[in-house]
């Protein structure tokens, strides 16, 4: 077990400060729920803070301006970053050994740079170009004349199809497939021919595809996903789609073919998007939203089809209206019925 850190040391981690005794040493991170007075746990959402009150934990990372009475603090600016810099420093990754399995396969003529760790039963193709201190894991299939860029992480069982290129510092989750065909067919006289898919898929640097995810080339031309961009597990990003820099992409999330997505865009969890189309700079799609046309820069978009959220939760707030509107419809269609009898009557 670690010796422990102390409260000021964390706090001189993250650029932070500390709210009582700096001295305090804690030895770990936990949830609010589970903490016990040798942890630090975090408070980053107010609607927590109940929890906090009455957690065990030894001490508390906090935001600016929070505060948890009899408690000692670490105040970071922004604490949610903090909390992933320190667990990152009390937690490290241990990288693999480097080396080149002996149940491994690696065509003649595919180069392996310095430090590089490739797994047992990983196959790399003829002409393949893997940089420096890149990890392939267990089973994973690099194809002929693809390039994973230094400090790549490839999980088990990815695989990744010729010519794709991955650049340096991405992390790829265990069962992703880059450059899968396209779903690209001509139909006619009720059957369906299959288009070639000639293109390829392009990451660039600092990118992270969570598990089970699969990015198809393109039809002749790139798929291309934008550098520092973070896509959830179970995610599709079909042939030819363009994700811009910075980008996040939620759980089943869905891309159709063509579609130019660009930078600091969100899309939330089984959100989708049709093909062909442009969503703008920091836009951001609600969940379980279909997006059906063109997206301006820092738009809101919820619902199906997607439409400014404002409109969208006017439109909810009346389809909840609807049985009462229903009730005083039918009153009202009653009391005229009775008006236009008795109208007949006089007559």
């Amino acid at each position: 077990m670690t010796a422990g850190w102390r409260l000021h040391e964390l706090a001189q981690m993250v650029g932070g400060r500390v709210e009582g005794d700096p001295d305090r040493c804690v030895r770990g991170i936990a949830t609010l729920d589970v903490a016990g007075p040798d942890d630090l746990s975090f408070l980053t959402n107010v609607r927590y803070r109940p929890a906090a009150e009455a957690s065990r934990a030894g001490a508390i990372l906090v935001g600016p301006g929070v505060v948890v009475e009899g408690r000692d603090l670490v105040v970071a600016a922004e604490p949610y970053l903090a909390l992933a810099e320190l667990l990152d420093r009390m937690h490290p990754e241990k990288p693999p050994p480097a080396g080149v399995s002996p149940d491994a396969r690696i065509e003649a003529s595919a180069t392996v740079g310095r430090e590089a760790s490739v797994g047992p039963f990983a196959v790399v193709g003829a002409g393949a170009r893997i940089g420096d201190r890149v990890v392939i894991g267990a089973g994973a299939v690099i194809g002929e004349g693809s390039v994973l860029g230094d400090d790549t992480v490839l999980k088990p069982r990815v695989v990744v199809y010729p010519d794709t290129v991955v650049g340096a510092r991405c992390l790829i989750h265990a069962g992703v497939v880059l450059g899968g065909d396209g779903f690209g067919f001509a139909t006619s006289a009720s059957t369906h021919r299959k288009v070639p898919q000639l293109g390829r898929v392009v990451v660039e640097d600092d990118v992270e595809i969570g598990a089970n995810t699969t990015i198809d080339r393109g039809t002749l031309g790139e798929t291309r996903i934008g550098r520092g961009t973070k896509i959830d597990n179970l995610v599709m990003v079909a042939h030819g789609a363009v994700i811009g820099p910075h980008g996040l992409l939620a759980a089943q999330t869905g891309v159709s073919g063509s579609t130019r997505i660009g930078s600091h865009v969100t899309m939330a969890g089984q959100s989708g998007a049709a093909g062909h189309l442009k969503i703008g700079d920091r836009v951001v799609v609600a969940a379980k939203s279909a997006v059906f046309s063109d997206v301006p820069d820092r738009s809101f978009v919820a619902g199906i089809p997607a439409v400014d959220h404002r409109a969208w939760k006017r439109s909810l707030a009346l389809v909840k209206m609807l049985p009462e509107f229903r009730s005083r419809l039918r009153s009202l269609e009653e009391r005229l019925a009775s008006l236009e009898a008795k109208a007949k009557g006089e007559a």
